[in-house]
């Protein structure tokens, strides 16, 4: 089972948009979510990349979203926010966790 379809609606991105970061028309898309096609391993990687999981999470063969390296450049945003993160102890870095979690829940 491919997760593709549950990924994308999560990301609020349409078929479209999809398609054009993995290089494939929308119709590809469309038939990957459907079941009519699989996605070729070349396609499989690239969605994984897009998704920021790892491709056995993107297949179904895992339910942790794995070890992933991404492909894409940090933002300046992203790396503030890292080096900040890196100065805490571990129970700040908790705390931190936790805020964030409560954050992206409301």
């Amino acid at each position: 089972m491919y997760r593709i379809k549950q990924l994308r609606e999560e990301m609020h991105i349409s078929q479209r948009t999809l398609a054009k970061e993995v290089g494939v028309s929308p119709k590809a898309v469309n038939f990957w979510e459907s079941g009519k096609v699989e996605p070729s391993a070349k396609c499989i990687c690239a969605l994984a990349n897009v998704f920021e999981v790892s491709c056995d999470y993107l297949l179904g063969r895992e339910d942790d979203f794995g070890s992933v390296n991404v492909m894409r450049e940090l933002t300046d945003d992203e790396k503030s926010w890292l080096a900040l993160f890196s100065k805490l102890d571990k129970q700040n870095r908790k705390e931190a966790t936790n805020y964030i979690e409560y954050l992206l829940s409301k």
